[in-house]
């Protein structure tokens, strides 16, 4: 897989699949995207999440704060990005946690646990793993579906 250092680059969109967390000295985040390119930010994750969303009218805090007022979801709340682009992501544990990987739900095809290990499958076929249960993962995406569902479905 590609890995490039790249400041230009490193815009959430709809082809953006995970964040991670860089384990590096410079970069911060690692970027993955639909293509199979990976890119590295000096960012951190929740400075792209914020970018993402104030450049599409709100912030990361306005975001969260509406999915928790509408839907009463206070841990590991789903952000919704984008609702017209369909952009909502999860976190595997507390944002709070250096170790926190985003999943953008519209990527995700399954989840799997082989020999100990839990890995997120893409439906580009790109297999990720992850250090959470499958039902914590089943949880997220369930609670961002429920997310998608509210914040999608035209007001009455």
């Amino acid at each position: 897989m590609l890995c490039f250092p790249v400041n230009k680059k490193d815009v959430i969109t709809k082809s953006t699949i995970a964040l991670l967390p860089a384990f590096h000295k410079t970069y911060r985040t690692e970027l993955v995207l639909e293509s199979g390119e990976r890119i590295m930010s000096t960012k951190s994750v929740r400075q792209l999440l914020d970018e993402a969303c104030l450049v599409r009218g709100s912030s990361y805090d306005g975001r969260i704060k509406s999915v928790r007022n509408q839907l009463n979801y206070n841990r590991k709340t789903p952000l919704m990005i984008c609702q017209h682009d369909h952009i909502f992501a999860f976190p595997t544990v507390s944002p709070s946690h250096y170790t926190c990987i985003w999943l953008f739900t519209h990527h995700i095809h399954t989840f799997t646990h082989e020999k100990g290990k839990t890995a997120v499958i893409f439906k580009n076929g790109l297999e990720l793993e992850v250090p959470c249960s499958v039902a914590i993962l089943i949880r997220q995406r369930e609670k961002t579906l429920a997310a998608m569902y509210h914040f999608m479905l035209p007001k009455r």
